[in-house]
């Protein structure tokens, strides 16, 4: 994990802290770096703006990323890079120099996760929990997919399905033969 990146919050200055940097997508699909778990597929490099800000033992960030992860469409199965992006908002605060473990309280304006004196803080860790969050699991190549062929399995994106549809055992089927007027 790269210095930088990991703050002590007792030790930030009162003007708090900024960035606009990007975040190479080889450190944070390391698996062998930080608490947690590697962001598999990145396809680029994490484009992340924030602010961390003081008030007292309360911390604050807020800011914003984007990136593209290499997925697989629930719909055709095909690869692409999944375009994806977030918001993050995130309250911190200080505990005594006694807490052995982090608990989350409720602040002002949500929950607030309580780090033990002097609050060591990896941020990176923080980035991958958010690019978690935004995770979906079901994404789509694109909204007009078309998918997969029910009778052979072809992606109807790329192929021509030759397959006749017989419906006559659809639990509908029936419908079919009402007359009716309008």
């Amino acid at each position: 994990m790269q210095k930088q990146w990991l703050m002590t919050l007792q030790r930030m200055p009162a003007s708090g802290r900024s960035w606009d940097a990007v975040i190479s997508a080889d450190l944070l699909g390391d698996e062998q770096s930080g608490k947690v778990d590697a962001i598999p597929g990145l396809v680029s490099d994490v484009h992340w703006s924030a602010s961390l800000q003081r008030s007292g033992d309360l911390f604050h960030l807020s800011g914003e990323w984007s990136t593209a992860i290499r997925r697989e469409c629930c719909r055709c199965t095909a690869p692409f890079d999944w375009q994806v992006s977030s918001v993050m908002e995130r309250d911190f605060q200080l505990g005594k120099a006694d807490d052995t473990d982090a608990r989350d309280t409720e602040a002002d304006e949500g929950v607030c996760e309580s780090l033990p004196a002097p609050g060591e803080l990896d941020l990176l860790d923080v980035l991958r929990e958010d690019i978690w969050l935004a995770w979906k699991a079901d994404v789509v190549c694109s909204e007009a997919c078309k998918g997969l062929c029910l009778g052979c399995g072809c992606n109807l994106n790329t192929e021509v399905c030759s397959c006749t549809r017989d419906d006559s055992d659809h639990p509908f089927a029936a419908l079919r033969k009402l007359k009716l007027n309008g």
